[in-house]
């Protein structure tokens, strides 16, 4: 739980870091954008610095005489003296960037510009100024697909239809808000719009189908704060969850519920949400019985509301402590209390929460058999009832009056908008007839540009298929004339060897056993070499590479290669590191590193020394295999690692090969990514150096 705030700060200051980075490095008009949006980003918790990037950008924006930027500057100020609740100003620099967009018809600006100006009426309690403005807004959302604030001025505007009693609307509305919301996929947005589906029900007194709305939200939300660890729409949730379940006496629930808006808000710090939560807490521990508890509640509450000077849901508060002290015998402080309440919400002219308190005073006047009283209180109460039917029926028509205007004008810019989109539907079937030859040209062109390219490549495959053939018959050749000269010069030296063992020549037969031996030693090299080849050009060979330790790929590949080395008196020199690790496959590099260390040793002259090394650059390994023997001419180095042109060469004792053994080190060193590459020095000696991946 702590952790997703911490990750939600980690994401946020990434983002912000971001920007801060791109600061430094963008110029001009890149510049002027980047301090804009790092100015939104940190628009909630640093508006000084946020000011001073707008004021900044504004000033930037006007000397390089870029209307974009100072419109979107004028709005980004007006965002934050919002924030601040400076409305006035707000709506002075709304102004200046709603006078550009007009200007230069930038309809998404437009559209976000018109709808905070809304915000602003809405915060004044100007709601008919609101809804026109939310109204306005959305045509240029719907011009410029800003689905996003679209779906805000939605429910916004369903919210004051809620308020208002005008449910039917308000229901539509937030359809419309959720469907948008959708479009940006904004999961946030659709969490939210759900959650007013649940406020509506709820007022309207459908509670089974609110806790339905409210549980799908609370899903949402769960869903989002695992990601950002942003959980106040939980706790929105969790609380109306907990008033349902406090009203349908399901008591142990309630508590659930507002204990875990309680987590929330102390994660977040919120007073407003603590005093709230233990009001909550209060009254449910109130309607339980336990008055106590409910006391003590209801003063954390009233602590923190007067630390937030917030006196309009202090009534209740007094209201519901009163009562509980009452229940508990203690009369005199009870009434005390609830009369304190009364005079609170007698000067903050709330109505509704006077007539409450009044019907409360009559009931428990009536339960203490002070019937004067509670008829007196019962009156009080029909007063209350009758001002608050008279003022707001009045208030009310005028306002739904309004509203129904507003909307009707929505729903006609929706026409509109439709019949407009018909005639440019219209115009474009017009035109459908032209493209449609137009379409047809290009497809005749495409369909003879793939004939021609098919062609190309029938081709290039018959060059490939001729390139095939020719390797197969140098393959063939190389196996009918490099594996018949060692068999046969095996066979004439094992006649020769009988010959040696029946006449007890000892120095004869050894001779020509190690002739045999080095014969057949050739024989083996070349059908390795073969068979690694036809596998690899079978593709047959699996690829596995893995951390393998080089010391001990070169160890257990000097092992059999020693007997070729002691004969020709050869020292095999290593220069790696004991702990260098590579990244390949072990077959492969072992493959790799016997065909050059052998070949090494086979070009270099007897009491001389192979040098394996390795270093590391660049996340590369490259490993080395240096000798000191005949060297090559550069012609000769150009061929090495192609079959067609492949030149064999014998050691300097008259050892065979077939060349098949550089191309295979070739395929294998760029199976791994890696390349090859060789220098030499006539009489000099040759350095073959191949590069691996090191993880």
């Amino acid at each position: 739980m702590f952790a997703s705030v911490a990750q939600a700060e980690v994401v946020s200051k990434t983002k912000t870091d971001s920007l801060r980075e791109a600061l430094n490095i963008n110029r001009g008009d890149e510049k002027i954008a980047t301090q804009l949006n790092l100015a939104l980003e940190i628009i909630e918790n640093q508006k000084e610095e946020a000011m001073r990037l707008a004021i900044a950008s504004l000033s930037e924006a006007r000397n390089a005489g870029n209307r974009t930027l100072e419109m979107r500057s004028y709005y980004v100020i007006g965002r934050v003296y919002q924030e601040e609740t400076s409305l006035v100003l707000s709506q002075a620099y709304y102004d200046s960037a709603l006078i550009i967009s007009n200007e230069i018809s930038n309809n998404w600006y437009k559209g976000e510009i018109l709808y905070h100006i809304g915000a602003n009426y809405r915060k004044k309690g100007d709601i008919i100024q609101a809804l026109e403005y939310y109204s306005n807004a959305l045509q240029p959302c719907r011009l410029s697909d800003n689905f996003m604030t679209m779906g805000s001025a939605y429910s916004s505007m369903g919210t004051i239809f809620r308020v208002n009693g005008a449910y039917d609307k308000a229901i539509e509305y937030i359809i419309k808000s959720k469907m948008n919301y959708e479009k940006a996929h904004s999961k946030d947005g659709k969490a939210w719009a759900t959650y007013l589906l649940g406020r509506i029900h709820k007022d309207l007194g459908l509670p089974q189908k609110a806790r339905e709305y409210f549980e799908e939200a609370l899903k949402i939300y769960n869903e989002l704060a695992a990601l950002d660890g942003k959980r106040i729409g939980e706790a929105l949730c969790h609380e109306q969850l907990g008033l349902l379940n406090l009203e349908t006496g399901n008591f142990n629930e309630a508590i659930n519920n507002i204990e875990y808006t309680l987590e929330i808000h102390s994660e977040s710090g919120s007073k407003y949400g603590l005093s709230n939560a233990y009001k909550h807490m209060g009254n449910i521990e109130y309607s339980r019985g336990n008055y106590e508890l409910s006391e003590q509640n209801l003063n954390k509450a009233l602590l923190i509301k007067n630390e937030i000077n917030d006196l309009y849901t202090q009534p209740d508060i007094y209201m519901c402590l009163g009562l509980g002290l009452i229940k508990r015998g203690d009369i005199d402080e009870g009434f005390n209390k609830i009369y304190h309440g009364l005079e609170l919400a007698q000067t903050n002219n709330q109505t509704k929460l006077q007539l409450n308190i009044y019907s409360n005073l009559a009931e428990t006047y009536l339960s203490l058999g002070d019937y004067e009283k509670s008829i007196f209180y019962q009156n009080k109460q029909i007063e209350a009832q009758k001002l608050i039917l008279s003022g707001a029926a009045s208030i009310k028509m005028e306002q739904l009056q309004a509203i129904y205007e507003i909307d009707e004008k929505n729903n006609q810019i929706e026409k509109l908008e439709s019949q407009n989109e018909i005639n440019y539907l219209s115009i474009r079937q017009q035109k459908t007839s032209q493209i449609i030859m137009l379409i047809g040209i290009i497809l005749a062109l495409l369909i003879s540009a793939i004939i021609f390219q098919l062609y190309n490549k029938i081709r290039l495959k018959n060059r490939a298929l001729k390139e095939v053939n020719a390797t197969k018959d140098k393959l063939f050749s190389i196996i009918a004339h490099d594996l018949r000269g060692p068999i046969g010069a095996s066979f004439g030296l094992s006649e020769i060897l009988v010959e040696g063992i029946r006449k007890n020549n000892l120095s004869a037969v050894e001779k020509q056993a190690t002739a045999i031996h080095q014969s057949l030693n050739d024989i083996n090299n070349l059908l390795n070499n073969l068979l690694e080849w036809a596998l690899s050009q079978l593709q047959r060979i699996k690829f596995n590479p893995r951390e393998l330790n080089l010391l001990v790929v070169l160890h257990e590949v000097m092992d059999l290669l020693s007997f070729q080395a002691i004969k020709k008196n050869i020292t095999l020199e290593i220069n790696v590191k004991r702990t260098q690790q590579v990244f390949a496959d072990e077959d492969m590099l072992k493959t790799i590193i016997r065909n050059l260390i052998s070949n090494a040793i086979k070009f270099s002259n007897e009491n001389k020394k192979v040098i394996i090394s390795s270093d590391v650059k660049n996340k590369l390994i490259e490993i080395s295999v240096k000798d000191y023997g005949v060297g090559m001419e550069p012609k000769l180095v150009d061929s090495l690692f192609s079959i067609e042109t492949n030149t064999k060469k014998p050691g300097t004792s008259g050892e065979r090969g077939t060349g098949l053994g550089l191309i295979l080190v070739k395929e294998f060193v760029e199976k791994h990514g890696g390349d090859i590459k060789v220098k030499s020095e006539v009489g000099q000696g040759s350095v073959f150096s191949f590069t691996l991946g090191v993880k």
